[in-house]
């Protein structure tokens, strides 16, 4: 039995060096690829599908310009169409953050595969540690395994602790 596996991996979040009060709004875009799919069939034209892609974003002028990204989901489409929810990390050498996602799947009748959807940030270690903010994501695949997207969303970073001597 042969399957067409279609999923998005998705997409996000962002950092900002601001003020504890202030949220900034920031955006950035991502490319990936997937590097392990795992299918369940669920029934007649319905999957599960466990995944993971690496990739990279690209953010100028923000602290996750050039960070790697890890993405794991899980999308479950019926007649190609379905919920995805997963995890994003973006891994600097400052530190990394974390964020989950929900979305939405479709493909349409040439076969495309895009997604969209909403993140919140999760957790944050090393520069990164306290980033609060949410946003949303959209997803575009170019093959079965490759991708792009974009981001944008508001983040607030906790007030920098100083050291007294």
């Amino acid at each position: 039995m042969a399957f067409k596996v279609t999923g998005a991996p998705m997409l996000f979040l962002a950092l900002a060096v601001a003020s504890p009060a202030a949220a900034m709004p920031m955006a950035g875009s991502f490319s990936g690829r997937v590097d392990n799919q795992a299918p369940q069939m669920l029934g007649p034209n319905a999957v599960r599908v466990q995944q993971t892609a690496n990739g990279l974003n690209a953010g100028p002028g923000t602290p996750l310009d050039g960070a790697k990204v890890q993405w794991s989901e899980i999308v479950t489409l019926t007649n190609g169409q379905g919920p995805v929810e997963g995890t994003i990390t973006f891994i600097t050498p400052s530190g990394t953050t974390s964020s989950p996602y929900t979305g939405t799947v479709t493909t349409d009748p040439q076969g495309r595969v895009t997604a969209r959807g909403k993140f919140r940030t999760g957790e944050s270690t090393g520069d990164f540690a306290g980033l609060k903010g949410n946003g949303s994501f959209s997803v575009a695949y170019s093959s079965r395994t490759d991708f792009t997207g974009e981001w944008r969303g508001d983040f607030k970073m906790p007030g920098r602790k100083t050291s007294r001597r």
